[in-house]
């Protein structure tokens, strides 16, 4: 028998059964090769060589396109380029083997399988809200990326009428490219943005909303024209209003039958839990049965499964159980099959003769997608947006990817497009979604808006003022150290506080990420904790801290759910807005009860040092070395006693600044000890503002304040770390500043031992459980940025930050 390539066989196979390709049956699996039997003329080890041969093409095209930032699903449509007979296929004994026919039909399941999976998730972990929240902004940018191109395309097909080909008009190729070019598909913007790391920023929620606001209406407007075609085709006005009949009562049983049923499972599982087996079953049947019952009703098997996810709630526990357990396997075996077949499918060689259907297709493509291009960007230049944030809405408006390629699959099945436009579809699909993701990656940083255009350090806050805190809790175990360095930092009623506290949690089983002010739910005191989530303990605990000092202290707690990749994303414009001097984040260890080291969380690790690197204020690491099982996380002690331990610089004075806004309060007693070099000379800029800083603490100390200024001259490291040795014992709180990652002189070749960059060098030594200190430690980093100058070599601004207004404030 002769062997059929893919191509062959969706040209010869339709629904009518016209005509039909006849093989002998084979057995699934094999004897070996011991029996003298070929292993791949059985259908499961024929399968699992295709399997394979997808799975290692993908991963290396993805390996090696993944530093150009080409979204993950372009790479993959082009390994299967590289399978197909663009590439490998033309190799006569590869081809007889990779596209048997026998096996063939496999492989399409496992795609559409995939396919009708990935919706399910993509739907649950779409959050519906961002309807009714978005803006005028993201309407207009929905609508006019949708109407231009089809204005385009009408204008130019009624102007060209003539050249137009007979059978684009019979099949409706060029109504079909433009319904499916013109809009924009929440899955492919969703993936693409996660993919560049930018679904926190300003830009990447603005198109999530607009892309959401589109995808909603095409759901509805193809089950309308579904309808519609239905009655003109059958010729029967009934039969399409009873399509669109039961279309509304499949979205009845949705929303009354499947969403109660989940919910009361839901409700059923304990706060911080999975769904358990019998739960997570239940909800993959559900979702199989929404598909059968869209298959019944003439609806597409794929939107049953995106209405389901839907309606349903994401997040925990649902959204985090699918994502866990369903996810991987979805996104990371059965996906790469269907954009590999995407790739296989089409053929560069059926390119050698270029007709005229194909020139003028390519010519609609290219008017649908610059018309989405420019109409993207029109409500972005009149509402006066930066031109390159203009060019980045624009492009991610017109990313293409998945949803492109597996509606152009089954245009092919049907015979809409032959093998020539199908491959130019494709090759479209790849070159603009390659393209558009490494642009808009060049051309938006969003980190560019976190330059501050005032100083925003605590050295620089006037005594009087209020000082504004951004603290980041990433789980309850730090709570007890934030309220125990805000009690030390009680200043007078004339100089209050206003913290922010914010809870940081994983983006998990939901696409849209979440910066929301805290809805209070204060519970009493004698509440049982069951009855209340982690995030409502957490700021209940820093209520009851507001009423014991209400006179002087404020409270305004925020929740962000965000990627840990771009969560200090969120913290710095957060900060921003607010108008914070100081950021406070915890350190990613802590001991544990037998005062042993935690395991260390790279995640929490990488967001500090992502916060450190772009904050557009002072940010303060805490380093909490009391047991997380103890109450208290200071030691103990009748007055709180902090020392500052001064080395000079900006991050020292900044430290010795927070140091001094402490002493504020009389009951506590400031130590700074000043290490100084016996050959140290005082003609540098910066030793004098050190100089000016320390003669404020010298005053103070002759004033009566209860601080305590001493010099320790020094010769070398070891003197150094002897004498800190000594004195921190006897302190509550140890303030150091970071040092702007430069090197003590007198800590000289230290550095080369430091086990964690982001403390600096000293920050480093008190952190370490080696050094044997008890003493919970406060490393301090000065505002790095200002007016678009640099105060230190750790930040990278791009070049191009744009300068934004900020209001007058009287702190200032």
């Amino acid at each position: 028998m002769a062997i059929v390539t893919p191509q062959e066989f969706y040209a010869n196979f339709t629904s009518e059964g016209k005509s039909i390709f006849c093989y002998d049956a084979v057995q699934t699996t094999s004897p070996g090769i011991w029996l003298v039997d070929n292993p791949l003329m059985f259908s499961f080890p024929l399968l699992l060589f295709q399997l394979t041969l997808i799975f290692l093409f993908t991963r290396i095209t993805q390996s090696i396109f993944s530093h150009l930032f080409i979204p993950i699903h372009i790479s993959q449509i082009i390994g299967g380029i590289i399978l197909g007979p663009s590439c490998l296929g033309r190799y006569r004994p590869f081809e007889n083997i990779m596209y048997s026919p026998v096996s063939w039909e496999q492989l399409n399941l496992i795609s559409v399988l995939a396919l009708f999976l990935f919706y399910f998730l993509t739907g649950l972990k779409t959050d519906l809200s961002m309807i009714p929240k978005a803006g005028k902004k993201a309407f207009a940018i929905a609508i006019t990326g949708a109407i231009l191109p089809s204005i385009f395309v009408v204008l130019i097909d009624y102007s060209c009428k003539s050249i137009i080909p007979t059978r684009f008009r019979e099949n409706s190729v060029i109504l079909i490219t433009m319904y499916l070019w013109s809009g924009t598909s929440y899955i492919v913007v969703s993936c693409a943005l996660a993919n560049l790391n930018l679904l926190t920023s300003k830009l990447g929620r603005l198109v999530m909303s607009a892309s959401v606001i589109n995808e909603f209406t095409n759901l509805f407007g193809r089950c309308a024209l579904s309808s519609y075609m239905l009655a003109t085709k059958s010729h029967s006005i009934a039969m399409g209003v009873t399509s669109m009949v039961a279309y509304l009562a499949f979205l009845v049983f949705l929303v009354f039958v499947a969403r109660p049923l989940t919910i009361l499972a839901i409700k059923r599982t304990p706060e911080g839990r999975m769904l358990n087996d019998a739960c997570f079953i239940g909800v993959l049947v559900l979702v199989m049965g929404c598909g059968f019952i869209g298959e019944l009703i003439g609806s597409r098997s794929l939107a049953a499964p995106f209405f389901l996810g839907l309606i349903l709630p994401g997040g925990a526990p649902l959204g985090v159980t699918m994502v866990e357990k369903l996810e991987r396997m979805v996104e990371g075996v059965f996906l790469p099959v269907l954009l590999a077949l995407v790739g296989i499918r089409m053929d560069v060689a059926s390119l050698k003769f270029v007709s005229m259907d194909l020139k003028i297709l390519l010519l609609f493509l290219i008017i649908v997608t610059v018309g989405k291009f420019l109409g993207a960007m029109l409500p972005c230049f009149y509402c006066k947006m930066p031109i390159r944030e203009c060019l980045a809405v624009g492009l991610m408006m017109t990313s293409k990817g998945i949803f492109e390629a597996a509606r152009a699959c089954k245009l092919q099945d049907l015979k809409v497009l032959d093998m020539q436009l199908f491959t130019i579809v494709v090759l479209a699909v790849v070159i603009v979604g390659g393209s558009s993701a490494p642009l808009i990656k060049h051309i938006y940083r969003p980190e560019d808006r976190f330059v501050a255009y005032k100083r925003r350090a605590v050295q620089f806050l006037k005594r009087d003022s209020e000082l504004r805190i951004l603290t980041c809790i990433h789980g309850e175990e730090h709570v007890n150290a934030v309220l125990t360095l805000l009690k030390i930092m009680r200043p007078p009623t004339i100089a209050p506080i206003c913290l922010y506290p914010i809870h940081l949690k994983p983006l998990v089983g939901r696409a849209a990420t979440l910066l929301l002010p805290y809805t209070c739910h204060r519970t009493p005191y004698d509440a049982p904790s069951s009855s209340s989530s982690d995030t409502d303990r957490i700021f209940n605990a820093f209520f009851q801290a507001e009423q014991l000092h209400s006179a002087h202290c404020s409270i305004l707690p925020y929740v962000c759910i965000s990627p840990y990749a771009t969560m200090h994303e969120d913290i710095c414009s957060l900060a921003l807005d607010k108008k914070v001097f100081l950021i406070l984040v915890p350190f990613h260890k802590q001991l544990d009860i037998d005062g042993s080291s935690t395991i260390p969380i790279p995640a929490i690790q990488a967001v500090n040092s992502s916060v450190l690197r772009f904050a557009p204020c002072s940010v303060a690491v805490l380093v909490n070395h009391s047991p997380v099982e103890e109450n208290t996380t200071f030691r103990s002690g009748t007055l709180p006693s902090p020392a500052v331990y001064f080395f000079g610089g900006p991050d020292d004075r900044e430290a010795l600044a927070c140091g001094l806004r402490m002493a504020e309060d009389p009951a506590v007693g400031l130590t700074v000890v000043r290490f100084r070099h016996h050959e140290a000379l005082l003609d540098g800029a910066e030793e004098r503002l050190d100089e000016m800083m320390l003669e404020d603490v010298r005053m103070r100390r002759v004033g009566g304040s209860r601080v305590v200024y001493r010099e320790e001259v020094v010769r070398d490291a070891e003197e150094i770390i002897e004498v800190i040795r000594e004195l921190s014992g006897g302190f509550t709180l140890l303030l150091v500043g970071r040092g702007g990652g430069k090197e003590i002189p007198l800590m000289s070749g230290l550095s080369a031992w430091s086990e964690y960059p982001q403390l600096g060098i000293i920050g480093d030594l008190l952190a370490s459980t080696d050094f044997g200190s008890r003493v919970s430690t406060l490393v301090v980093q000065q505002q790095r940025w200002v007016a678009g100058n640099r105060l230190s070599e750790n930040a990278s601004i791009s070049k191009h930050a744009v300068p934004r207004e900020e209001d007058e404030d009287e702190d200032d």
